[in-house]
């Protein structure tokens, strides 16, 4: 066979796969090729975020010519940067031509598409790689499967779009692998001469290249691919310390010097420094802005807690999962006793695929080439593993596994530690796409053994039920979707010209349904729904929005009758919409409606129906000075009624017109003492006014003292 019939047989395998992930994933995510521009799939919470994602990403760029890591258009008049937010820019630049054309439903349910059938086939060409010349097309088809159709992807599927976007993952791990296969190919080892492999440096480029991919989907997965390369290294660098070249007899000709295995561990070593270099320059617009965030503040590092609760439990990893058709429902059920929510706990590798990367260990018992890559594989797979289980140990739910209720510490607390900005993530179970990737390629190398006993048909048969019994294992259906439920008035909002912001209650948490409309009428929010709570934003700071997001008042003293619609006037606030389907009863309703009706007295609704009330703001004619809170103040603490802050905190006076106000501050009992003059038990301090906004600072007696506050009051 000539060298062009040989590629065109292996094109024309690989489009056969290509196909065959695409009819998977349409079958695997029924019905939703039924109601492909009617519904996404989902639970209908956070997939609306991410459509939201694809909308801002066109706006930014083809609307409003800018970059699409920060926004204008949220938690407005200040706006709001992106960086830490789940935004995976890819999707949202690849469906652009999609959303255009066909509309933002086409263009998610398309990313999805893409996403996992694209994943598959990249651990289709990874498996492929790692098999080798002459292994069974079945093996590597098989790890595919595994890969993007394991119930961790499945499971993500329901709103996480940054998570399920993993295609790129596979083929960076490709083209590392061959980075540094032809680094040790230098020695002219036999072992290796068998995979030959293009230059060294179209490689690098070709890993870093799917490293910039891997990044403009999820973060998570760019620390996943890090750990992945520390690997590799150790991988090499045990390689290089273990060859030895053969004896030359004194009858052969003079052989060529092989290198040392000093130069061959430089050689490897530089190539990989050399691709995370290039990712890094090639990312330094987005790199550089988050690193010196990262730096300079701590909002976007979650509660430790959260790391703890997040972790993969050590039963979840042979729980079966929670949309099969069968035992779906006692999987539901025994799924409870994990802490991770119920995408997060879904780590089921498959009793198949289990049995079947046994069977590739076991292949890797003999010296050469299969198994120097089990030894990679099975050491990805332990390493992913255990730190999918979190910084303590969990088992059935229970971390308190020692005598005396101690528990058992894992290398995942060390680590985040040790590597920097690892803080910041939170849901740990997610390094499990890694395990995943890891099982797959291992189980295709225990079934391309098994297939080469069989041989010929019997090997073909016994493939194909293996990858028909791991569908079954991993079968999702019929997986959940949730249509648009936009009510009409945003639709006939987003006719209205006039500028303004649409303050959407309830709010005492963040909903990304008012995403969702807003890619409906495209006006500004005042507050909105992101990964990581930026304390910059105004939705704790100003009042009326501070009384929204607790449900009473906070520390500054207000009232909402005089001033409410002058704070929101001020805030570029025109509409005020009330859904009384997001707030059923309780607490949350009827506080809600009371402080509108304070705001809003009489007034009649712009809009009413059985769901919504829509209020205009009107701004009155005169307008006291009102306090807003700077950045440096601790959390509303709703036990004592206070907030915090140690030595010195901002406020902001806002004022209309020039003149001079007297702000009185009470401290809560036992608190430590201010720098200002006292009235009483309280504290007056002089404040001068000019028109806009006045700066000024609590200052504690102590340098670092902490002061507790109760009441922030203006009088005349």
């Amino acid at each position: 066979m000539t060298i062009g019939a040989e590629r065109r047989k292996r094109r024309g395998h690989a489009t056969l796969a290509l196909a065959g992930y695409l009819l998977l994933t349409l079958g695997l995510t029924y019905p939703l090729v039924t109601q492909f521009g009617r519904a996404i799939p989902g639970d209908g919470f956070d997939g609306w975020q991410n459509y939201w994602n694809l909308w801002w990403v066109k706006t930014a760029l083809l609307e409003q010519h800018t970059h699409p890591w920060f926004t204008n258009l949220l938690y407005y008049p200040t706006g709001v940067g992106l960086l830490f937010h789940t935004l995976n820019a890819f999707n949202g630049f690849i469906t652009l031509p999609i959303q255009l054309v066909f509309g933002l439903l086409p263009a998610y349910n398309a990313a999805v598409m893409f996403s996992f059938t694209l994943g598959g086939f990249g651990a289709y060409l990874l498996a492929r790689y790692v098999l080798g010349p002459g292994s069974s097309r079945l093996a590597a088809f098989a790890a595919g499967v595994i890969f993007t159709f394991s119930p961790f992807h499945m499971a993500h599927l329901l709103g996480h779009m940054q998570v399920i976007s993993l295609e790129w993952i596979p083929f960076y791990a490709l083209y590392l692998l061959r980075t540094v296969q032809c680094g040790l190919e230098a020695r002219s080892s036999k072992l290796e001469a068998a995979s030959v492999s293009p230059p060294i440096w179209r490689n690098g480029l070709m890993a870093a290249f799917f490293l910039v991919l891997v990044a403009l989907c999820d973060w998570y997965y760019v620390l996943y691919c890090l750990i992945f390369t520390a690997v590799v290294m150790v991988w090499a660098i045990v390689r290089i310390g273990g060859y030895r070249p053969a004896p030359v007899l004194p009858s052969s000709p003079a052989p060529r010097p092989p290198r040392s295995s000093a130069s061959l561990l430089l050689r490897t070593l530089a190539a990989i420094a050399a691709i995370w270099l290039l990712w890094a320059v090639v990312l330094s617009p987005v790199l550089a802005p988050m690193l010196r965030e990262a730096g300079q503040s701590r909002f976007m590092v979650p509660d430790p807690t959260q790391s703890r609760t997040l972790s993969a439990d050590l039963l979840a990893f042979v729980t079966p999962q929670e949309f099969h058709p069968l035992w779906g429902k006692w999987a539901r059920l025994f799924g409870k006793a994990f802490t991770a929510s119920a995408s997060e706990h879904q780590v089921f590798a498959g009793f198949t695929v289990l049995v079947l990367a046994a069977l590739g260990v076991w292949r890797g018992r003999k010296p050469g080439l299969t198994r120097s890559w089990v030894g990679l594989w099975l050491a990805a797979l332990v390493t992913f593993a255990v730190l999918a289980l979190g910084p303590v140990l969990h088992i059935g739910g229970q971390t308190a596994l020692l005598p005396g209720g101690r528990e058992i510490p894992l290398p995942y607390a060390w680590l985040v530690r040790v590597v920097p900005f690892m803080d910041i993530s939170r849901s740990v179970s997610r390094f499990d796409a890694m395990v995943m990737l890891a099982l797959g390629i291992l189980a295709a190398l225990g079934l391309d053994g098994l297939t080469r006993r069989l041989r010929g048909g019997r090997g073909r048969v016994a493939a194909c039920a293996a990858i028909a019994l791991i569908v079954f294992e991993f079968l999702p259906l019929p997986y959940p979707l949730s249509p648009p439920d936009t009510p009409e008035w945003y639709k006939t909002l987003a006719d209205d010209a006039r500028p303004g912001a649409v303050l959407n209650l309830p709010m005492n948490w963040d909903r990304p349904g008012y995403l969702l409309y807003q890619t409906e009428h495209g006006k500004p929010l005042s507050v909105a729904y992101i990964s990581r709570d930026d304390p910059r934003t105004l939705t704790e700071r100003v009042p009326v929005l501070q009384h929204f997001r607790q449900l009473g008042p906070d520390i500054i003293a207000f009232d909402l009758a005089a001033q409410g619609q002058q704070v929101l006037a001020d805030l570029g606030v025109r509409w005020v919409t009330l859904d009384r389907y997001k707030m059923p009863g309780g607490r949350e309703r009827a506080y809600t409606e009371a402080a509108a009706h304070a705001i809003f007295g009489s007034q009649a609704p712009a809009y009413q129906d059985e769901r919504l009330t829509a209020y205009e703001v009107t701004p009155p004619e005169t307008a006291a000075p009102y306090l807003i809170l700077g950045t440096g103040w601790g959390p509303y603490d709703p036990q004592h009624a206070t907030r915090s802050f140690t030595g010195t905190a901002p406020l902001i006076v806002h004022a209309a017109a020039p003149g001079e106000t007297t702000l009185r501050v009470t401290l809560a009992p036992g608190s430590a003492e201010l720098d200002a003059s006292r009235q009483g038990s309280d504290y007056v301090i002089s404040v001068p006014l000019q028109p806009g906004m006045n700066a000024l600072e609590l200052r504690a007696r102590q340098p670092d003292a902490r002061v507790q506050v109760a009441s922030l009051a203006l009088e005349p």
